[in-house]
């Protein structure tokens, strides 16, 4: 009998077996690599067809059978838990309060899904932000409730244990948002434009609190009015430096240069205040200067 007369004779001894199709995949393969390794008969070597055949589905089912104690053993093991928890005071009692959560969770689930829903056609918030929202949220909700109390069958059973992974995973991941935006580098930092600063570069100090212009011929020049690029007002931060700006004569203009500057006494410092809080500064020796109007610049 030739490999494929044993092959076909093994087919009718099986029949219409449950399991046909993969008793018989790899047999044709099998049978001419048996055949290939020697010369004798695959009668004598296999036995008839028909008892092959038996010992071919007896395998089968002996592996099938093993599957199924496999897949079947972590839901034992978890029922056998849960009957040996139940015998606990506690976990009984709380295994007969989860029922009575149900509803909420019911709720949450709808509004949960509902807020996924919104955060993917823009931007994703907890809390709904318009009436079109709220209405999505409250159809969510009504739509949830009415799966809970449904008592429907497998189909119902499958659709609501999605949902609720969904509703969970999406629980989790709002938790971790809010976890990271509390933390103290999520703080909403403002920007603020710094003012006009004028700094000294090539000389090694950290900035100028007066400025001393000159005209080309080297004559030092008095009142010049200073601007930035954008037609701002040009002032330093004497203070900083140990020096304030002489207001004996009035209220000076800063950005009209060289400053009257006078230096910070310490006696002065310690007692004399102003209201604003500014140290009394010391009179200047020299005449006031001749108040001339401040120029507009150009850009």
């Amino acid at each position: 009998m030739t490999p494929e007369e044993y092959a076909q004779a093994v087919r009718d001894a099986v029949g219409g077996h449950p399991d046909r199709e993969e008793l018989l995949e790899d047999l044709d393969d099998h049978l001419l690599e048996i055949a290939a390794e020697s010369d004798v008969p695959l009668e004598d070597r296999l036995g008839p067809p028909s008892v092959y055949a038996e010992e071919l589905m007896a395998a089968y089912g002996g592996r099938a059978e093993s599957r199924q104690k496999r897949r079947a053993r972590p839901r034992e093991w978890a029922l056998g838990a849960h009957a040996t928890l139940l015998r606990q005071g506690p976990y009984q009692s709380f295994v007969a309060f989860l029922p009575e959560l149900r509803p909420g969770w019911w709720v949450l689930r709808g509004y949960l899904l509902a807020m996924l829903l919104l955060s993917l056609s823009g931007e994703g918030r907890i809390v709904p932000g318009s009436l079109a929202d709220w209405a999505v949220v409250a159809v969510a909700v009504w739509a949830s409730v009415w799966l809970g109390r449904r008592r429907g069958g497998r189909p119902a059973g499958v659709l609501a244990t999605a949902l609720n992974a969904v509703s969970v995973l999406v629980l989790l991941a709002g938790l971790m948002a809010a976890e990271s935006s509390s933390g103290p580098d999520s703080r909403p930092v403002a920007m603020v434009e710094p003012g006009p600063n004028v700094l000294l570069v090539g000389t090694g100090a950290k900035g100028v609190y007066n400025i001393k212009p000159y005209a080309k011929d080297g004559t030092p020049l008095t009142d010049v009015y200073l601007y930035d690029q954008d037609g701002n007002p040009l002032t330093t931060d004497p203070e900083s430096y140990g020096y304030m700006v002489d207001r004996s004569c009035g209220e000076p203009i800063l950005n009209r240069y060289p400053l009257p500057l006078v230096e910070l006494k310490s006696e002065m410092a310690k007692k004399g205040r102003l209201k604003d809080g500014m140290p009394v500064p010391v009179p200047s020796s020299s005449g006031c200067p001749a108040a001339t109007p401040s120029p507009t610049p150009t850009k």
